[in-house]
């Protein structure tokens, strides 16, 4: 995401933005300081941030007027004691609650959206059903739910929505779905008259896992994110990449030798997907005999206890563990994420032959940590890339680029 602000967002954001970069970055110094050391008076802005009263002055005013900033007593008040000889001073607060945003998570069946403040705290979250993949009515639907969540305050400023499918620009393609390149984002802001990002599970995972999870405090990281389908979600320099079109980690769809003539859900013949997907992997117990459904996880398939079934396992997770192995050859980072999804927590033994293939396939292996991912990431980082599209001045100090 840019540093720019986008169109759509509040007023009361735009009444703020700054008319200059220097603007700007004392602007941002002043909200930092009350975020952070907060509540403060004028005087103490003046001393904690080296700027000349007059800016602080003409920064604060504008920050109280557009609301970002609220006015919240005295230092009398306080119980600290005035300068001597001055007058108490006005303490100074950061209104988290000036800007918000919303994270929506497509599932099959079913919405989930959670309101956030600029400072990520809940607000407030819902489910909705989802009865319709039509892509009109679902646009519907979704903007129909925000609204409903965010309730008359008027302080929706950003969104993200999270979706399966092929991203490009904006545009989900999901063949099972009958979506071709639907333009989702677009269509979003449209009716909603904010900013939206879409992305992928994989990158909403790898931003939840970076901000506050398995990857935190690692710059360069690499996701794995086992469902029905295979991508991987990618992290480096402390950036997420989503490549020029904003589709990029899809693993699944590079070919392998292994089950070179399976043809793939993509249409194509050789995909990764083929021998290491959730789909994949249940497609071959079925075929051996064993009960699977359609949500079958790969511990309840361990749990049968079924060597056949055991060799399906083990073959799946190597040959995954191999494909990430090129990831880690290209990105060199420091840690391998497999992410938790219904289909792989628990699975153990599974992880086990994945990390150990990982660490086998790639260049320094010994020293890369393979970890297992903490739950609701793609919840966390959805809300991550949700406060990305917020007013600049009132955006996360750390930005992923979700």
């Amino acid at each position: 995401m840019g540093g720019a602000d986008r169109p759509g967002t509040s007023s009361r954001a735009h009444a703020l933005a700054p008319a200059s970069q220097l603007r700007r970055v004392n602007t941002r110094r002043i909200v930092e300081l009350l975020r952070s050391t907060g509540p403060l008076t004028r005087a103490d802005l003046v001393r904690a941030s080296g700027l000349a009263k007059p800016t602080v002055v003409a920064i604060v005013t504008d920050l109280v007027a557009s609301g970002v900033v609220l006015e919240r007593g005295t230092t009398r008040d306080s119980g600290a004691s005035p300068p001597r000889g001055g007058r108490p001073g006005t303490l100074l607060v950061f209104n988290a609650a000036v800007s918000t945003a919303v994270a929506v998570r497509l599932r099959p069946g079913e919405l989930v959206l959670q309101q956030v403040s600029a400072d990520g705290d809940l607000l407030t979250e819902a489910t909705a059903p989802v009865d319709t993949w039509d892509g009109d009515r679902l646009i519907t639907l979704i903007a129909g739910e925000v609204r409903r969540l965010c309730g008359t305050a008027g302080s929706l400023a950003a969104v993200s929505l999270v979706v399966a499918g092929v991203i490009d620009r904006g545009t989900v393609t999901l063949p099972a779905r009958g979506w071709d390149r639907f333009p989702v984002q677009d269509r979003l802001h449209e009716a909603l008259g904010v900013p939206v990002v879409v992305l992928s599970p994989a990158t909403a995972a790898m931003a939840g896992e970076a901000s506050a999870g398995a990857a935190e405090g690692h710059d360069t990281a690499v996701l794995v994110f086992l469902v029905t389908g295979l991508s991987v979600g990618l992290l480096s320099g402390g950036r997420l990449l989503r490549g020029a079109r904003g589709g990029a980690g899809e693993l699944g769809h590079c070919r392998t030798g292994s089950g070179a003539e399976r043809e793939c859900r993509c249409g194509r013949r050789g995909c990764l997907e083929t021998v290491a997907s959730g789909w994949a992997v249940r497609r071959d117990v079925a075929s051996l005999g064993a009960p699977v459904a359609e949500r079958t996880s790969l511990s309840e398939l361990a749990a049968l206890r079924d060597p056949r079934v055991d060799t399906v396992l083990d073959g799946a997770a190597r040959t995954l563990g191999a494909a990430t192995a090129w990831a880690v050859n290209l990105l060199d980072p420091s840690v391998v994420v497999l992410a938790d999804t219904d289909l792989t927590r628990g699975a153990d033994g599974f992880f086990d032959v994945f990390a150990e293939a990982v660490r086998r396939d790639s260049l320094g292996g010994g020293e890369l940590e393979v970890v297992r991912g903490t739950p609701d990431a793609v919840v966390r980082g959805a809300v991550q890339a949700a406060l990305e599209q917020l007013p600049v001045v009132v955006r996360p100090r750390r930005n992923l680029g979700a």
